[in-house]
């Protein structure tokens, strides 16, 4: 039933109640008007009779001033209660029409909502699905339209170093850049109808740009939008450096669907982010590499599960001695079906699935048993596992079991973990690193300097010592700049009392320029390469120097 209809139907049922309390009314106006002229028929003749009656109403002006009663209270409760009745019936039309103004604008809002971001109020996913797939059925043959999935790169890292509420102040201030950049001359003379910018999600955003002209130069476009995007933007007065990455379908050679399209521009971001490059356009070839990577991926998985994996280890030696200290574990999976795969590559295909967690506990399983191993032979080395995600609360209780049960001494166990797990989610982070340090277990902090690096976490966490990224070590001899980053660190290193260990030693000339500058540790090709355990223990026992001890 309609409110129209409801209205008038609340106002039928009070008009009946004022005619039902109006009759009342007239009852007992008219009951009282017999009463009196009884009583005065009693005192005139001394009995109730019907000329006794007679004679009250002829001679009596109190009884005829009560007969007139019933018609005034008649007259006046029907107009008073008509008109009351006619009041609440407007007052309910108005607070009705109100009400449905404001429901109006409530379902608008709810509307906008559902298609817009909350952060940036640009359109979100499904508003750029709705206009993309109207953008399609409005193409003529042979016109093209543009998807172009845009990302900040390293974001999370830029999320750690800054904190969520200026990274969102960043995703605010790139969403106003990427809409002023809609009316920049290149893109306006680039397309015809309307174009949009979205936000999808974290720091990916899109842009469609519908109706290409035939003279337009692609090309051109996405150079300048990457070459506009990639700067700094102002946040609490910092300066924060942007980078940004491309994917780019188009409509009808990369896809006949708003689905299709999507698909194949974040596989063309995916590309691109992964060989480093500004920009990647979509190619058939990129959904077979795709669907490569999911088959890889769930391989990965079995292989974790039936222990498929080997754990080899790196010599770690003091640069002053030339002495074997430890070991690095790096993981190695070779499968028929798959090949031999790289640490770099499985980390990269597990990263942000489920089988992260699972090859983390399993390496650090394997490394502990073979700990175990050395320590009964009379081998006192140690062992740096990375942890391949953020920390695990229930970290330190399985290590405090998996340690307790081999009888390896926590101080022999030490962890390896990136800026960005150390710098995500602080209030919980914090606390599990002191437990483990409180274990005995040394952390360590593995690629110092190649992120955004904070130098406030290396006071705030229970850290021993830091790992030079190799990508400085190896170049340092013919970089410059790179050599002064790590004679940076090793001085930063020395003044918070913290041991250095440099990947990447790969030739003599590296091992004698960072023992100059007093790194403590070092590893890479040059001592050795990776190594099964019982070769690792034969290169170890070659040592005729005695170890020095653990620290």
């Amino acid at each position: 039933m309609g409110i129209k209809q409801q209205l008038v139907l609340r106002s039928t049922v009070l008009k009946g109640h004022v005619n039902k309390y109006t009759i009342l009314g007239l009852s007992i106006a008219i009951g009282s008007i017999i009463f009196a002229t009884c009583l005065v028929s009693y005192q005139l003749t001394g009995t109730i009779s019907l000329s006794g009656i007679i004679e009250a109403q002829a001679t009596n002006p109190a009884i005829w001033a009560l007969d007139l009663t019933p018609f005034m209270f008649a007259y006046w409760g029907q107009s008073f209660c008509y008109q009351l009745a006619s009041t609440a019936e407007t007052i309910i039309e108005d607070q009705t029409r109100e009400y449905v103004h404001k429901s109006d604008d409530l379902a608008s809002k709810l509307q906008y909502e559902s298609n817009h971001d909350h952060l940036t109020n640009l359109p979100n996913n499904r508003l750029l699905q709705k206009r993309l797939s109207q953008g399609i059925q409005q193409i003529k043959k042979g016109e093209e339209l543009a998807l172009i999935l845009l990302t900040i790169n390293q974001f999370r890292d830029i999320n750690y170093s800054i904190g969520s509420y200026s990274a969102n102040s960043l995703l605010v201030q790139f969403a106003e850049k990427l809409k002023s950049l809609l009316l920049e001359p290149y893109m306006l003379q680039a397309y015809m109808g309307m174009n949009m910018v979205a936000r999808l999600q974290s720091a990916e955003f899109a842009i469609l740009i519908p109706r290409l002209r035939k003279d337009h130069n692609l090309e051109h476009i996405i150079q300048n939008i990457i070459a506009e995007t990639s700067t700094s933007f102002i946040i609490d007065g910092n300066p924060i450096d942007v980078k940004t990455t491309a994917g780019i379908a188009i409509y009808p050679h990369h896809g006949e669907t708003d689905e299709d399209l999507i698909q194949h521009a974040s596989l063309a971001l995916l590309y691109a982010e992964k060989e480093q490059k500004n920009y990647a356009l979509y190619e058939q070839g990129l959904d077979k590499n795709f669907k490569t990577r999911k088959v890889i991926l769930k391989g990965i998985k079995s292989a974790i599960d039936s222990e498929e994996f080997e754990v080899l280890y790196k010599p770690v030696v003091a640069l002053k001695t030339g002495n074997i200290i430890g070991s690095e574990s790096v993981i190695k999976f070779n499968n028929d079906k798959y090949g031999l795969m790289t640490p770099e590559e499985i980390v990269s295909i597990v990263d942000g699935s489920g089988a992260v967690q699972g090859l983390t506990f399993f390496t650090l399983k394997k490394v502990i048993s073979q700990l175990e191993n050395w320590h009964k032979s009379g081998k006192k080395l140690f062992t740096r596992v990375y942890l391949y995600e953020a920390i695990d609360p229930d970290l330190p209780n399985i290590l405090q079991q998996l340690l307790s049960e081999k009888n390896v001494p926590a101080e022999y166990l030490r962890l390896e973990l990136t800026e960005q797990a150390c710098l995500s989610d602080q209030t919980h982070t914090i606390p599990v690193l002191k437990q483990l340090s409180e274990l005995g277990i040394k952390i360590s902090i593995s690629d110092f300097g190649s992120g955004y690096t904070s130098f406030i976490y290396l006071t705030n966490f229970p850290i021993t010592e830091i790992k030079i990224d190799k990508s400085f070590t190896a170049a340092m001899l013919a970089d410059d700049r790179k050599h002064s980053i790590v004679q940076a660190i090793v001085k930063l290193a020395g003044a918070m009392d913290l041991k250095v260990i440099a990947d990447g030693v790969d030739n003599e000339a590296i091992k004698v320029e960072l023992q100059k500058l007093g790194c403590t540790y070092g590893l890479g090709d040059y001592f050795s390469e990776p190594l099964e355990p019982d070769d690792f223990y034969k290169l170890f026992e070659k040592s005729e120097i005695k170890q020095p001890r653990v620290s």
